[in-house]
């Protein structure tokens, strides 16, 4: 899942006609800055009722429409404003972000061109046209990415954008020394922690990359696919009743996720718990009927309980989606063992599942 940092530019402008209209404005950037987006839009409207020529308000309710994903709204705002005002760059590049988040990109690196070319030192443009060009399978992502660090060496968007790049590209040392700068900057960016627990496990350093998921967890206690990584980590490390139990925090956390599933299976089977493994190999079949693997492993769950028809009925049926391990134990176990048609997990009446 591409991560991908919004810039949002909360600068206002208070030219005003009175003490009373000022101190509304002031108090919508409040509410908007702590995160209370309707109140603040109501005072914005009220605002815009009574002077429709407010290029603070809109350029502030264009904000919050941009949290609220009004993106419709919010370029509608920031139209406003630079009718108002053309030379405003955060008006261009916010309204390149609202344009980007509805998928039109050809919008919005054409607004967020019009930011740069009014402001050429603008950090957070380049960041940004970084994350339109990515989105775009646009190889000038990266130079874009480095512009804006050059331009700003805190910009800690563009080191984190440009270390996920990285990664996509296997220069794993890179995205670590990236990351690991953002985290001086923030030692509680979990998402910065999780991405450099990436590049450490491509580097096979499963204990260091645990480590960072542990930080991540910390600083995000419902992050799923943190502790996903760490339970794989300790799977690696042979660690398997702890890694289990990282595999049902994610569960808990998100019930449908089928890797999740498979992944307890597999620490099951180590733990010689079978019957434990078939259920959840199962389980996982049920959110993704082509898991090849999800086969595989239970082919081997019922090799050990000594089933063998169930077994090579799964081997064959993983061999049948692409799994080439499977051919193996085929090959070993199964010649002259008739195969039926493969389990399928049915749900009752009562909402319960059944395997069939």
């Amino acid at each position: 899942m591409k991560h991908i940092i919004i810039v949002v530019l909360a600068f206002f402008l208070f030219t005003t006609t009175s003490m009373g209209q000022y101190n509304a404005k002031v108090r919508a950037a409040k509410l908007y800055e702590h995160g209370k987006y309707k109140k603040s839009l109501r005072i914005y409207d009220s605002i815009l009722d009574v002077n429709s020529n407010d290029t603070d308000s809109y350029y502030g309710r264009g904000l919050v429409k941009l949290a609220l994903d009004d993106y419709d709204g919010a370029i509608k705002d920031f139209k406003k404003v630079i009718k108002y005002n053309p030379n405003d760059a955060d008006a261009y590049l916010n309204k390149g972000i609202a344009e980007s988040k509805n998928d039109d990109n050809e919008s919005a690196l054409s607004d967020i061109n019009k930011s740069i070319a009014l402001r050429p030192d603008f950090s957070d443009a380049y960041n940004y046209r970084g994350n339109v060009e990515y989105a775009m399978s646009d190889t000038m992502a990266m130079t874009d990415y480095t512009k804006a660090i050059q331009l700003d060496s805190s910009n800690m968007d563009g080191y984190f954008n440009r270390a996920y790049m990285e990664i996509n590209m296997k220069e794993y040392e890179k995205a670590f020394d990236d990351l690991t700068f953002v985290i001086a900057i923030d030692p509680k960016d979990a998402p910065a922690f999780f991405y450099r627990g990436l590049a450490l496990d491509e580097m096979k350093k499963y204990r260091d990359a645990a480590n960072d998921y542990n930080n991540a967890i910390e600083n995000d206690p419902k992050y799923a696919e943190a502790y996903l990584n760490r339970g794989l980590d300790k799977y690696q490390l042979t660690f398997y009743e702890s890694g289990l139990e990282d595999f049902t925090e994610v569960v808990k956390l998100d019930s449908d996720n089928a890797v999740a599933y498979y992944c307890r299976a597999l620490c099951k089977d180590k733990m010689k718990d079978y019957k434990a493994a078939i259920e959840d190999y199962t389980t996982a079949m049920r959110f993704q009927e082509d898991y090849a693997e999800a086969f595989y492993g239970r082919g081997n769950s019922y090799l050990a309980l000594g089933d063998k028809e169930k077994a090579c009925n799964d081997f064959h049926t993983s061999n049948e989606l692409g799994y080439i391990q499977a051919k193996v134990n085929i090959d070993n176990y199964c010649k002259g063992t008739p195969t039926k048609k493969k389990d399928k997990a049915v749900k009752t009446s009562s909402g319960s599942w059944i395997i069939q």
